[in-house]
């Protein structure tokens, strides 16, 4: 029994695993499947978009079985199509949506057209400025690598941007973004409509009355597209040029090209009425039959204008009509009704003026809240930044800290362990020393101290030297008088040989002898010094007062009629002399500080 219920158990486990792996195939087929049919959608989408929108509504009755990302994806094409098909945006938050999400989750083509789609949803709403910064956005962002899809893509971008920029009265930015939409045309579509395309810049040319440019853009499109054999597209384009040539007065050529137009285009049934979208030629025949005097086929050319919404260039028509009938009735009429039409288009121009400045407000206050908020992050980076900035002086301080300490005792160590070795090294010469005592080996000891001996010898001989001179001065009561020597005649006029400032460098006997003699006077306590222990020659003596007098070396050797070596010489033995050192540099020095001490 036991063993059944086990089996049963195990048995129910197995058939678990094989429901749950089968339906996680079959979640992967659907979603494998699902990404098929949205292909196809968007593959169909730019030429069959009403095709490609039905594919759409159909896969989104699944909706519940798709995936997070994939649900994304699907709505980002939905949308398109819609716009595609026409749709009208009322709000934009689906559109926000979908570029919050793509601009962080998808490619950068998903990203563009989400921009392009956000920008058509404001610009629908009203919301211009920020319809251009969104479509600016879309260029940023656009998939050139795409093929046809981000090449389709940045067509409707442009196209929408030439369409803003005519509302907004700027031709040039027109132009700019036309010559860019008419480009995509060119590699997206076919020949005839890129010839097509072409014809939109008629639009900034008008509203800069540049009507010749436009002229010669349509009659340059009409005589293409005539080579193709494409007559129908090409007598389509002509009723532009129709308003040129009544304007002018041209009645011939406008003649010509409205029988052009009503015969090849298919725009005209056979009542005479014309195709949805293109019901400003009834007012522009009006006024041709008017300018003909074809009185009443202008007047149902002017009230069909009318009705179909052309309220002020109907009425315009008709009151001239009615001035040349003379019917004062109708003329007051159709005066009034004119007028009114004219305020109705001013009040509406200047209501959209209005709306646009406040979508500007809206915008502007919108960008300055964004920059307060970047602002404001800034800062918080900032703050974030010094604290980190903080933190690491802080660990480093630390580390300084503790890598000086362990250095500082690093090198106590280092002492310690030098004092040791040095202790050790003494104690060796110590025992050495006692060794040799001990084995009577007395030569090497008694050299050492002998050597040691010899240089105590010669500093006692030059301290006593020293010490005599003092005790001699000290007996006569003389001290020496550096300042009166230096201001001495004859001080004074070896400064100037010294300095070039006499004919004569070279000293004469009689002049040395003088000089000597002064110093001597002036300083007997120095000049005591230089005759005791080993005397200093003629030479050394005369290096030495030159010295004192602060003569350069150079100009010592010419007035000593010596080499430099031998001034050299001289001086390092004159200091070991007088000092002990035999060392020519410090003699001066040494010779300074000995009569200021003796002062």
């Amino acid at each position: 029994m036991m063993k059944t219920l086990r089996m049963t158990v195990k048995f129910n486990r197995i058939l678990y695993s094989i429901i749950i792996c089968l339906c996680i195939i079959s979640s992967c087929t659907n979603q494998s499947d699902y990404r098929k049919e949205l292909s196809l959608a968007q593959e169909i989408m730019q030429k069959q978009p009403d095709s490609s929108l039905l594919l759409l509504d159909s896969l989104g009755k699944r909706e519940a079985h798709f995936s997070s990302h994939f649900r994304m994806q699907y709505q980002l094409s939905l949308t398109y199509a819609q716009a595609k098909v026409g749709k009208i945006f009322t709000t934009d938050s689906l559109t926000k949506v979908l570029t919050d999400y793509f601009g962080h989750n998808g490619t950068r083509g998903e990203k563009s057209l989400a921009y392009y789609l956000h920008g058509c949803a404001l610009s629908d709403v009203g919301r211009t400025p920020e319809a251009l910064q969104a479509y600016y956005d879309a260029i940023e962002n656009a998939d050139t690598t795409n093929g046809d899809f981000g090449y389709n893509v940045l067509k409707g971008i442009y196209g929408q941007m030439s369409r803003i920029f005519h509302k907004q009265n700027l031709p040039y930015d027109e132009i700019w973004a036309l010559r860019h939409y008419i480009e995509y045309v060119r590699k997206t579509s076919s020949l005839e409509e890129y010839i097509v395309a072409k014809t939109q810049l008629t639009r900034p040319y008008f509203l800069l009355n540049e009507k010749d440019s436009a002229l010669m853009i349509i009659e340059d499109a009409y005589q293409t597209l005539l080579l193709l054999g494409d007559k129908q597209n090409a007598a389509s384009i002509l009723p532009s040029s129709i308003y040129v040539y009544l304007e002018r007065g041209q009645m011939s050529e406008a003649r010509n090209v409205m029988e052009i137009f009503e015969r090849d285009s298919g725009e005209i049934d056979k009542d005479g009425n014309i195709s949805a979208g293109r019901e400003g030629y009834y007012y522009l025949k009006g006024f041709f039959e008017l300018a003909s005097e074809n009185i009443d086929d202008a007047e149902m050319n002017f009230r069909k204008a009318i009705q179909c919404g052309y309220l002020s260039e109907g009425y315009k028509g008709l009151l001239q009509i009615y001035r040349e009938k003379s019917v004062m009735d109708s003329v007051v009429l159709f005066s009034t009704l004119y007028e009114a039409a004219q305020d109705s288009l001013h009040n509406r121009m200047r209501i959209n003026a209005i709306h646009q400045m406040s979508a500007l407000y809206n915008y502007s206050k919108s960008q300055k809240e964004a920059e307060i908020e970047r602002n404001n992050a800034r800062k918080t980076r900032f703050l974030a930044t010094i604290i980190v900035l903080v933190a690491i002086i802080i660990i480093g301080s630390v580390f300084f800290i503790y890598w000086e300490n362990s250095k500082k005792k690093k090198l106590k160590i280092h002492k310690l362990e030098r004092d040791l070795h040095r202790a050790k090294h003494t104690r060796e010469e110590l025992l050495e020393e006692l060794r040799q005592l001990k084995t009577q080996d007395y030569k090497s000891v008694i050299f050492a101290k002998e050597e040691k001996l010899k240089e105590l010898t010669k500093i006692i001989g030059n301290l006593q030297s020293e010490n005599e001179a003092y005790r001699e001065s000290l007996r006569l009561g003389e001290t020496d008088h550096l300042e009166q020597f230096l201001q001495s005649d004859i001080a004074l006029l070896f400064i100037k040989k010294a300095t070039e400032k006499t004919e004569k460098v070279l000293p004469t006997e009689a002049e040395w002898k003088i000089l000597i003699s002064q110093f001597s006077k002036d300083n007997p306590v120095t000049y005591r010094s230089f005759g005791f222990g080993k005397a200093l020659s003629k030479l050394e003596r005369r290096i030495c007062i030159l010295l004192v007098l602060d003569i350069p070396e150079y100009v010592i050797v010419i007035m000593t009629n010596s080499s430099a070596s031998t001034i050299s010489n001289s001086k390092a033995r004159a200091n070991e002399k007088l000092f002990g050192k035999k060392d020519a540099h410090p003699l001066k020095i040494n010779l300074i500080h000995a009569l200021k001490t003796s002062w």
